[in-house]
């Protein structure tokens, strides 16, 4: 009996130990973690920034009628077969054109009736001056009473009073009748028309809005520290995304005198000649300003280098390869960050030139783990 139990229990020692021995093998099997690493980049970096600017016309206008009332007509254009169409967004129009007309039949007949005013008051007029002029002579050689001429020269005035003011009115009902054409403000583009012949319109409606573009202006936003270093006048070149192999030239005309409320930023203007009509309205351009400091070095990793650090929630953190003998480890160093470059971050301290930091790989280690480096 005591043979058995010492059989067995040396079968299970030897199971325990056949099953050590396993582990260790896999272990010492598991492959490492592989990352890349490389040493900060030194790159002399320019001052130059960049920003998006809004390409908008020189000026805009937006085309209101003064009166209530049907449109009735609107200004014709012709296709490329010769048909008329109506004006739409696109179009070129002159100062002055007569856009789109209102119905004015009421107005028509407010001018008939100031006619008509005109026309009594007049004879009214022509007969109490005759009437005047006679009591004068009359008076003059006292064949007339004070009180009688008296009523003359009222009746005279009274007929100058009513002519002048039938005049009036006339005129008014012209004017009146001026309003119900609506008429283009200035030569330009129609970059939007809003009515229809049938549109039932109201005094304020904006009926088209027409924009001078033979001059556009690139609008952007700078910060204090920017604006301070520009002026009225200084040349600007910049390009926009739909022409992008051509760069367009202007100068600045404008730098705001207070910052936007909400961006807190100064809104500069770049005036730049449009007479072969390429740039839009709407468009977007880019534009680089720099600054007036001389370019600096600095030593730049990618992004994906960047970890938390180990004891501070709002620091930053990097892995640097370790190497002793022939073990390579990795080892978690504090880092201060700069300014990001594309996709590219300035490190301020906490690095070496000499320093290999992990720059793929870096989310799938820990503190003092054995790597494998990739080329």
């Amino acid at each position: 009996m005591p043979l058995k139990i010492f059989a067995v229990a040396g079968l299970v020692c030897c199971g325990l130990l056949l099953q050590a021995c396993d582990s260790e093998d896999k272990e010492a099997a598991a492959p490492l973690t592989p990352v890349r690493v490389q040493v900060p980049a030194v790159t002399d970096l320019t001052n130059a920034v960049s920003y998006t600017a809004n390409i908008e016309a020189n000026s805009q206008v937006n085309v209101a009628f003064k009166v209530n009332g049907y449109v009735t007509d609107l200004l014709q254009e012709k296709t490329a077969d010769g048909a008329d169409r109506p004006v739409q967004s696109g179009d070129i129009v002159k100062k002055n054109a007569v856009l789109a007309k209102v119905d004015s039949k009421d107005a028509s007949n407010s001018i008939k009736e100031t006619s008509a005013q005109v026309s009594s008051a007049q004879a009214n007029f022509n007969k109490a001056a005759k009437d005047y002029e006679r009591a004068q002579a009359l008076f003059k050689s006292n064949s007339m009473t004070a009180p009688d001429f008296d009523s003359a020269k009222q009746e005279y005035e009274n007929a100058v009073s009513q002519l002048n003011s039938a005049k009036a009115q006339q005129k008014t009902a012209e004017n009146d009748l001026q309003d119900f054409d609506l008429k283009a403000p200035l030569s330009g583009v129609v970059l939007q028309r809003n009515v229809d012949i049938g549109t039932l319109v109201s005094p304020g409606a904006v009926g088209f809005v027409v924009a001078d573009t033979t001059v556009m202006k690139a609008v952007f936003g700078v910060p204090d520290t920017i604006s301070q270093g520009l002026k009225v006048g200084d040349p600007q070149k910049f390009i926009v995304q739909s022409i992008p192999n051509q760069e367009f030239s202007g100068k600045i005309s404008e730098i705001s005198a207070s910052a936007d409320t909400n961006s807190r930023v100064f809104d500069v203007k770049v005036d730049v000649d449009n007479m072969e009509g390429l740039l839009k309205v709407g468009m977007i351009a880019s534009l680089d300003i720099s600054k007036e400091a001389a370019s600096h070095s600095a030593a730049l990793i990618p992004l994906s280098a960047i970890v938390k650090a180990k004891d501070d929630p709002n620091g930053y953190a990097v892995f640097v390869l370790k190497k002793q003998d022939n073990t390579q480890t990795v080892s978690l160093q504090t880092v201060e960050l700069g300014k990001v470059y594309g996709n590219k971050i300035d490190v301020l301290g906490g690095l070496t030139p000499e320093d290999q930091v992990v720059v793929k790989g870096a989310a799938f280690v820990a503190d003092g783990q054995k790597v494998a480096v990739i080329p």
